[in-house]
């Protein structure tokens, strides 16, 4: 008869890795001792059987280790230092390892206790749940929507987002020209630059639905300063956002501006795709190019882009969408575990109503990922099945 682990809440796990994390930690890997008989007993029955060879303490700490490995990667560079996993970091006292990193970082040492903080409040999450051993598959259509809670756990793994994250939405910008883009003219209006705003309201309405104590703020790309965000949301295309236009020489993707609107991979079999039009002139589908970045300092950078504003859009609701967001994202977590990845998909507009893909039933075109050192490789390339090439 198997006995199932015991359960212990996440705030209870989180208090004894407060407490073990102090002192030299997992670099005296006898300090796991003090861990409760709770604690223990559950790390040791979620450690695989080839595993029981080993003593108890080394049993504990090959546990936390697997844990810890289930991380982002920002996250997980944060939590290895605390628990002296690092040899850059190896220092008797916590906050001595916390200063190392924030040295390397080039940030202060309250932004990496902060971060650190944030990824201690994950892994406690998923060694209370065993989250990090398996992965459940996509609930189906007709399953129950999930809490609330679920739901911005999901997204909040995506985005790199929690309930007390700092995120900065910039969004695009419209050529210069019109009056009410003067602050000094009597009509002026702030939003009247802004390009896509479909896109930037959605995204506003649906962040602060799923992360209502987060604090959310919106740039125009001429007036954005970078504050160290948690999570930095960018929204439309480099040639009409320069925040956009900052990280291009990091991508392997080209934008080419309308009226010849095209995305381009010059490094990954030169494949160009185009918008989809009517022979009447009407769009019928845009490009949606999603992209996630992590920042070596922690922040998470969402790019969500299209040949035109359909696929901006496109890419907010894929995203954000209630439940169908929620597989979307997980979808893309489960492909890409923290790390950065470049999403394709056509965005189709039928009867007026943009429609919202599906990526647990269709497949992006293209997905590339990566890990934190290496270049971009194609995970999947379904292209050939897109006429707009």
């Amino acid at each position: 008869m198997t006995v199932p682990p015991p359960r212990l809440a996440p705030e209870d796990v989180r208090a004894q890795l407060l407490r073990l994390r102090q002192g030299p930690a997992l670099g005296h890997p006898g300090a796991v001792t003090a861990l409760s008989d709770q604690l223990r007993a559950l790390l040791l029955a979620r450690q695989p059987p080839l595993s029981r060879a080993g003593s108890e303490t080394t049993r504990l700490v090959a546990a936390l280790r697997r844990a810890i490995d289930a991380l982002s990667p920002h996250e997980r560079r944060y939590t290895a230092t605390d628990f002296n996993l690092l040899p850059e970091h190896s220092w008797p006292h916590l906050t001595e390892r916390q200063e190392s990193l924030a040295r390397v970082l080039g940030c202060s040492a309250k932004t990496v206790r902060r971060h650190a903080g944030q990824a201690l409040d994950t892994l406690a999450l998923l060694i209370s749940d065993g989250s990090y051993l398996t992965e459940p598959p996509p609930p189906a259509d007709d399953a129950p929507a999930p809490t609330a809670t679920g739901a911005s756990e999901t997204a909040g793994r995506f985005f790199g987002v929690t309930a007390t994250s700092r995120v900065d939405v910039v969004c695009s910008a419209l050529p210069k020209g019109t009056d009410r883009q003067r602050p000094g003219d009597p009509l002026y209006a702030r939003y009247a630059g802004f390009a896509d705003l479909d896109a930037l309201f959605y995204v506003r309405v649906r962040l602060a639905q799923t992360f209502p104590t987060a604090t959310i703020r919106d740039f125009h790309p001429g007036e954005y300063y970078s504050a160290e965000p948690d999570c930095l949301i960018v929204l439309g295309a480099p040639h009409r956002n320069t925040a956009y236009a900052d990280f291009g020489p990091h991508l392997p993707c080209r934008f080419t501006p309308p009226p010849d609107a095209a995305i381009t991979f010059p490094g990954h079999g030169d494949i160009r795709l185009t918008p989809l039009w009517a022979p009447e002139g009407e769009l019928l589908a845009d490009l949606t190019v999603i992209t996630r970045l992590t920042l070596g300092q922690g922040t998470t950078v969402i790019l969500l882009g299209g040949c035109l504003t359909l696929g901006v859009l496109g890419a907010a609701k894929c995203l954000l969408n209630g439940e169908r967001g929620r597989r979307n994202t997980a979808y893309l977590n489960n492909l890409a575990p923290g790390g950065d990845l470049i999403a394709v998909i056509a965005t189709r507009k039928i009867g007026g109503i943009t429609d919202t893909t599906d990526l647990t039933a269709t497949e992006p075109l293209l997905l590339l990922t990566r890990d934190t050192t290496g270049g971009f490789t194609t995970r999947l390339d379904n292209t050939a099945r897109y006429t707009g090439r």
